[in-house]
């Protein structure tokens, strides 16, 4: 089917009843994803007294669902009518983290955190589902922005809101307020139009991992892209936890390494925004992707290079460099989510999506590790270097190495 290129306004998927009530929900929720994260991080530091074991169960606990609950819930929850599935993910999501804000202990409180991370990663399938058949095909760059949008102005906004709630009420109440959040996600979300789910055939297992796959076999350049962005991913985490170090490293006080992350948010913001705006490279998405991967590739380099020392920059340089690389980060997510919408059947939207989250999650619990060691050895400085030298090098091979495998002569059909 040959696509439309009319360029539409940002904000025109709103337009319709559906999506409107479900972008209202994602950012809701998205919001309250992200609104306890400091309080979860005091209460187990400052309040408990734990330590770096502590923090790294943690953070095990909030990646370990998507790596499996995902992929295997995707598939057999999909015959299910989603907007039901929907609404029980954030009345589920509301109830355990209210058991967060009075869990007595560590273990309890781990608990807690891994069921509702594994009812957000059921959550996301769906919501995709859901933006494929609600939203029209020539709206899906517009959508996928929008959706990338809540994400990045929730990681700035969430904590920022739960960290001043925690001050001024205390820790429990971030807790509640995520679940006032969930809450009216769920209540918004009942009134979304009715959808029913897949049939499940006589005889065949809902597998959503092998449904996932063997969609895969079939588009090349779905595959290429995940794959790649899998890749990125687990660069990135190799150093997006040192990004603390790097400041200190470079000299920089706590009030400047909260402005540079503050530059990254924004940038990113800014990113998607302009990518659903500006759609020139819709028919080429991975080719923009991968343009994006180098030149965040550059930009981690000298990031790198400045961390230790080899170069000197002011304040004004950090903040712009930061913003640019949320920028570039931006500008390659909203391509991807495109692909996943475009490269994807109605029944095999939500499998796919939640086998890129899985891979991608994956590099949460093994790359900070790796980069974290690294640092040790050799600074924080030069595992940027490292990371970003390999960033550009990744996207280089995708962008001048693997054209001829995936072009394909149909006009109609994406290209690199």
């Amino acid at each position: 089917m040959k696509m439309e290129h009319t360029r539409y306004p940002l904000w025109r998927p709103l337009r319709a009843r559906g999506f409107r009530q479900l972008f209202i929900g994602q950012v809701l929720s998205d919001l309250a994803n992200w609104l306890d994260f400091i309080a979860l991080s005091a209460l187990i530091v400052y309040i408990w007294d734990h330590g770096s074991m502590a923090m790294a169960a943690l953070s095990v606990c909030i990646g370990l669902p998507y790596v499996i609950v995902g992929p295997l819930m995707s598939g057999r929850l999909r015959h299910l009518p989603g907007r039901r599935v929907l609404v029980v993910c954030d009345l589920s999501r509301a109830a355990f983290v209210l058991g967060m804000a009075w869990a007595p202990s560590l273990p309890v409180l781990l608990l807690f955190v891994l069921l509702r991370t594994s009812m957000s990663a059921i959550f996301d399938p769906v919501r995709q589902s859901a933006v494929k058949r609600m939203v029209d095909i020539n709206l899906l760059v517009q959508a996928s922005s929008l959706s990338q949008m809540s994400v990045n102005l929730t990681k700035i906004m969430g904590p920022m809101a739960g960290g001043a709630l925690m001050a001024w009420f205390g820790t429990s109440v971030p807790f509640l307020t995520s679940a006032v959040l969930y809450s009216l996600s769920a209540l918004i979300l009942c009134t979304m139009p009715y959808w029913q789910g897949q049939k499940e055939q006589a005889g065949k297992q809902s597998d959503g991992i092998r449904a996932a796959w063997e969609h895969l076999t079939h588009r090349p350049l779905l595959k290429a892209a995940m794959i790649y962005a899998t890749s990125l991913f687990f660069l990135i985490f190799l150093f997006d936890g040192l990004f603390v170090l790097l400041a200190k490293e470079a000299g920089m006080d706590e009030t400047r390494f909260g402005l540079i992350i503050g530059a990254v948010g924004a940038g990113s913001v800014a990113g998607a925004l302009t990518a659903g705006q500006w759609s020139g490279w819709r028919d080429r998405p991975l080719a923009y992707m991968t343009l994006a991967g180098i030149v965040s590739g550059f930009l981690i380099v000298v990031v790198g290079f400045a961390g230790m020392g080899v170069i000197r920059i002011e304040l004004a340089l950090w903040l712009s460099l930061c913003a640019a690389l949320g920028f570039c980060g931006a500008q390659g997510a909203v391509p991807f989510g495109y692909i996943l919408q475009m490269e994807t059947t109605d029944d095999t939207i939500g499998p796919v999506s939640a086998l890129s989250n899985a891979l991608q999650t994956s590099s949460m619990l093994i790359a900070p590790i790796l980069g974290a060691t690294l640092a040790s050895y050799w600074g924080a400085g030069s595992v940027f270097l490292g990371a970003g030298i390999a960033i550009a090098g990744v996207a280089a091979l995708y962008r001048f190495r693997l054209k001829s495998q995936l072009s394909t002569p149909d006009p109609n059909v994406l290209q690199l």
